[in-house]
């Protein structure tokens, strides 16, 4: 492009079919086409970066006035065109017509309240260095929140591939929860706590966000005081991003023309790598992970392994069950103090045997505490998304001892 030494094209598009259920009924279907350029213009080191849909030609003299970055995107050396296409046909034909999903949700033990995505994403990055690739794929995803009167309960899943008994099941979870009518009392205090899917998910979300090379340089994370094969976490936990794994967001490049893979982040408690890209990784004398993001890198789907016991076991002793979370906040990055605050069934257990539904607590802690007092983790994994988890995480049920708890 005239006026730049390098440049870079990604693009997105994203075809979805919205369904939206409000109290056990279908309250709107949408069909939304959305397509997005972002361009990377490079002069030596300076650069811009655009969003829209075609390029603005003024910026080639805006760059001459800007001050040298202290960090400047680069692009990979990999040339050539590369193509990937995995589709689900029973994805494809759901999308076109989702009567199927609507008649399973609907068919439910209580009204449910919620959102099914249905999704076929295409990616493509075409950059001076000569790379052309695409990576074409489709997945399903949805979160389910089910009424019993002042008494509810809530599912999620995703998919890059259809199956009717996800969907039942995710169903059926969150009528059983919202079917548990006692009442319990929980005073202010410290408990040991089992922390679903939903939630964990939820936590590795932001977990994922703080082992970015640019956050942890910018002390903006837990990772900051640590250095790679540190141990910050207990030996029973493992959290990696796999986005060469059949699992929703996965991409086979990143947006530096840099091919992905899999990598542990912590690998049973041992601070293995950040999440880099070209740029953040030179500075900190590593190698990409392939995670870029220009300037910032990011996770892409992540996972936790299972542990050796089943969900069960974890609920056997005197604990409180936290299967649903919103509002997390935290208050100190660095030290990764946070809280959050419990809904949809947090309930609690006492010598194994359900003792009520203790309404809206809060955790109130930090969350490395979080990972280093993990005690067990679950055979069963579930592989979740929704709006307080917008990176698909497969997660187990994680009991972690000696959680501060106040009433919210």
């Amino acid at each position: 492009m005239q006026g730049f030494d390098e440049h870079a094209i990604f693009k997105t598009k994203k075809e979805v079919t919205v369904i939206k259920f409000v109290n056990g009924k279908v309250s709107t279907i949408q069909r939304l086409d959305n397509e997005v350029s972002y361009f990377l213009l490079k002069k030596g080191n300076k650069y811009i970066i655009m969003e829209g849909k075609e390029l603005d030609p003024n910026f080639a003299n805006v760059i001459d006035v800007m001050e040298e970055p202290m960090l400047s995107p680069k692009i990979s050396e990999n040339t050539g065109e590369y193509k990937f296409v995995k589709l689900d046909d029973k994805i494809e034909k759901i999308r076109e017509n989702p009567e199927d999903v609507i008649s399973l949700v609907l068919n439910s033990r209580y009204p449910i309240s919620g959102i099914v995505n249905i999704t076929r994403s295409t990616i493509s990055l075409l950059t001076s260095k000569g790379f052309s690739g695409s990576d074409v794929r489709n997945s399903i995803d949805g979160y389910f929140r089910a009424f019993n009167g002042e008494f509810t309960g809530q599912w999620a899943f995703a998919s890059s591939s259809y199956s009717e008994s996800t969907i039942k099941e995710s169903v059926n979870i969150a009528c059983e929860l919202a079917s548990i009518t006692k009442k319990a009392k929980v005073d202010d205090g410290v408990y040991n706590v089992v922390l679903s899917p939903l939630v964990f998910g939820n936590l590795m979300n932001y977990l994922a966000h703080m082992s970015s090379g640019l956050s942890i340089m910018m002390e903006n994370s837990i990772f900051s005081r640590y250095k790679p094969e540190d141990r910050i976490a207990s030996e029973k936990f493992t959290f990696s991003d796999v986005p060469k794994t059949d699992m929703p967001n996965a991409v086979e490049f990143d947006m530096e023309a840099t091919f992905t893979k899999n990598k542990k982040i912590i690998d049973h408690g041992v601070f293995k790598t950040p999440l880099l890209n070209n740029e953040v990784a030179e500075a900190m004398n590593l190698k990409s992970t392939g995670n870029a993001g220009w300037i910032n890198p990011i996770p892409w789907t992540l996972e936790v392994d299972e542990g050796d016991v089943g969900k069960d076991s974890l609920l056997s002793g005197n604990v409180i069950f936290f299967n649903n979370n919103w509002y997390t906040r935290f208050q100190n990055y660095v030290e990764g103090n946070f809280s959050t605050v419990g809904r949809d069934a947090v309930i609690v257990y006492k010598n194994g045997n359900v003792e009520g539904v203790a309404g809206r607590l809060r955790i109130a802690d930090s969350l490395i505490n979080i990972i280093r007092n993990i005690e067990e983790i679950s055979k069963e994994r579930y592989l979740v998304k929704w709006w307080d988890s917008r990176i698909p995480v497969l997660s187990p049920y994680v009991l972690v001892r000696d959680v501060k708890i106040t009433r919210a």
